[in-house]
């Protein structure tokens, strides 16, 4: 059979590579579906645990109650003024900050799994610790009448109040509180614990009460503080290797991490975080995004995440076909063989598997045997079909192992991730390169106007 012209047979081979792309990004839709369900689960675990804690305060909020008479003038039928008078009653409550605040953290980390799927739950146990100054001389906002306070409320928010062990404690100037559940009517303490502080005593100078919390909290993947303290120093320690430091403050004093765990030491104040500005206006007008943003914690994140990295992986599909078929048309040219488009779209497929087999050996093996297994097969199965189609069991072994070092190379390109944009693009010049060089005395018009590449070859 007469071969095709070049210019033909490379359009077929581009068009077979292009249509190749579908099996591709249906894998790279299949692991982003998977990805979901692993969310899924994990929200789930979350539901039936505790989700992401975040800690605020602890604050001692004080009600206020300001009673007024309002005078009302208004005319009647006969354009006679009517002046009444009724009494206006307004409310609301004083947010306090600690002036110093300590917090000391062991965490204790536990993976949880739910088929095959795992979420890390964490216990932390910690001490809060610091001093309130009462002013002498409580301010409401600014108005007429009367203002009566109310009875104060020393409130720790908590995120997820499942979460609270049952070996929280509070002592207040040296004497145990009871503490209760719920807290003071806030945006930013939306649940947690509270102790009633009683109405505060009236002096004419400010006074000042030391508290510690004894705390027992169970969260999920997050932990968040705020640091609310006019000082704060906050000071985590665990067993696990792989934290991501995350908010708006990271760890300023200590920062250690290896394989034994982490040590973490964050030290800030209100003149760096602007908090008390950003926590009343947080209570007044509801604007709480920068409020939020202003926290310190750590992730307990896995340090490699199966999906992104088969997706990234899935990226290199298309690439990977192209040097493969580079490589085969190649193979075609400098040794005369004839191979059909049908064994391109084949080697292809197999190509195509390959991430296949890595997405769903991974949820079972982990990442780096998975890659190890497809790669094998896939090598194995295109170095064997290749070897036939050249009719050279030398030259299969040599497609193989010029496939197997494609996929090594692209396994340190997932590992390396900072150089991951140097390294490919160093692999792509580097085998553009070589192609140049073994290509340099290819007479490409005597292979366009020759009817037939080759003849058929006896195996080698």
């Amino acid at each position: 059979m007469r071969k095709a012209p070049l210019l033909w047979k490379i359009t077929l081979i581009g068009l077979v590579a292009l249509l190749l792309q579908i099996p591709v990004e249906m894998i790279r839709g299949l692991v982003a579906e998977r990805q979901q369900a692993r969310d899924g689960v994990l929200n789930d675990i979350a539901r039936g645990t505790s989700h992401a804690q975040r800690i605020v305060g602890p604050v001692i909020y004080v009600p206020w109650t300001r009673r007024s008479v309002e005078t009302i003038t208004s005319t009647d039928q006969k354009d006679r003024e009517r002046i009444t008078k009724r009494e206006k009653v307004e409310s609301g409550q004083v947010a306090l900050l600690p002036r110093t605040l300590t917090i000391d953290g062991t965490i204790d980390s536990q993976p949880k799994h739910r088929g095959i799927y795992t979420a890390q739950v964490y216990t932390l146990t910690a001490q809060l610790r610091g001093s309130f100054e009462i002013p002498a001389i409580l301010e409401a906002p600014q108005g007429p009448g009367t203002v009566t306070w109310g009875p104060a409320m020393l409130v720790l928010g908590i995120q997820d109040t499942r979460g609270v062990r049952e070996q929280v404690a509070l002592t207040w100037d040296g004497a145990p509180r009871p503490l209760f559940p719920g807290s003071a009517d806030t945006k930013d303490a939306p649940s947690g614990i509270h102790a009633d502080l009683g109405f505060l005593p009236s002096v004419r100078q400010a006074s000042t009460h030391e508290f510690r919390f004894d705390l027992s909290l169970l969260g999920t993947q997050r932990l968040d503080i705020v640091p609310l303290g006019a000082s704060t120093d906050v000071t985590l320690r665990s067993a696990w290797p792989h934290p991501s430091f995350t908010g708006g403050i990271l760890p300023n004093v200590e920062s250690r991490v290896s394989a034994e765990g982490f040590s973490a030491q964050w030290r800030t104040s209100q003149l760096a975080t602007n908090l008390a500005q950003l926590q009343h206006r947080c209570m007044q007008s509801g604007q709480c995004d920068a409020f939020n943003q202003q926290t310190l914690g750590v992730s307990f994140i896995q340090p490699v995440d199966l999906y992104q990295t088969v997706e990234r992986s899935v990226k290199y599909g298309f690439l990977f076909i192209l040097l493969t078929f580079s490589a085969f048309f190649l193979f075609e040219v400098l040794k005369r063989l004839a191979i059909h488009p049908v064994q391109y779209g084949l080697v292809g497929i197999a190509l195509a598997v390959f991430f296949l087999l890595l997405i769903s050996l991974s949820e079972h093996l982990g990442f780096a045997r998975a890659y190890t297994i497809a790669t094998t097969a896939c090598v194995a199965l295109i170095g064997y079909y290749v070897g036939h189609a050249l009719r050279s069991w030398r030259r299969g072994a040599a497609f193989a192992l010029f496939l197997a070092s494609l996929y090594g190379l692209l396994y340190v390109i997932l590992r390396l991730e900072d150089y991951a944009l140097l390294t490919g693009s160093a692999l792509v010049f580097v085998c553009l390169a070589a192609a140049m060089v073994a290509t340099r005395r290819v007479d490409w018009y005597a292979i366009a106007a020759s009817p037939e590449a080759a003849t058929a070859q006896k195996p080698a």
